[in-house]
């Protein structure tokens, strides 16, 4: 077995982070997606419920940049939860290239639903860290922000 590479201590650190915060990342996301595939929805379906849930009728282009996914993927997204009948779209009055997207009732249910659920999933996930811990992770990863 050949030796293992290395392009230098910081360069080595860095690819280490980026592979521990994917790991990390797609663990929860597997796991939570467990629950929201039981209630009949994808990870992006239930990210667009939520947000509108907590943030109240936005445009598409908002919800794609907030749940950082892509324009693409958001029309196919946007399309199956309004068949669903969990949200509706309309021209936006202001900007009629800009369509808004608003929870239905039904939308506000399963949110609610499975709301609870995903709080608990999280729960779990972040069980090993103290609440100071994730406030340091949390100031940690905010340097890091790269939306600016």
């Amino acid at each position: 077995m050949a030796g293992k590479k290395s392009y230098g201590k910081e360069a080595d650190l860095n690819l280490k982070l980026v592979i521990g915060l994917s790991r990390t990342t797609q663990l929860i996301h597997r796991h939570s997606g467990e629950r929201f595939k039981e209630a009949g929805l994808s990870l992006a379906q239930f990210a667009v419920l939520e947000a509108l849930y907590h943030k109240g009728e936005m445009s598409i282009r908002e919800i794609t940049r907030i749940i950082l996914s892509t324009p693409g993927n958001m029309t196919v997204v946007i399309r199956n939860l309004e068949r669903q009948g969990l949200i509706t779209t309309r021209i936006s009055p202001e900007d009629r290239r800009a369509t808004l997207a608003a929870i239905t009732p039904l939308g506000r249910e399963k949110i609610q639903d499975l709301f609870p659920g995903h709080l608990r999933d999280l729960e779990e996930a972040f069980r090993p860290l103290t609440s100071q811990e994730k406030e340091e992770l949390l100031g940690l990863l905010k340097k890091l922000k790269t939306d600016k």
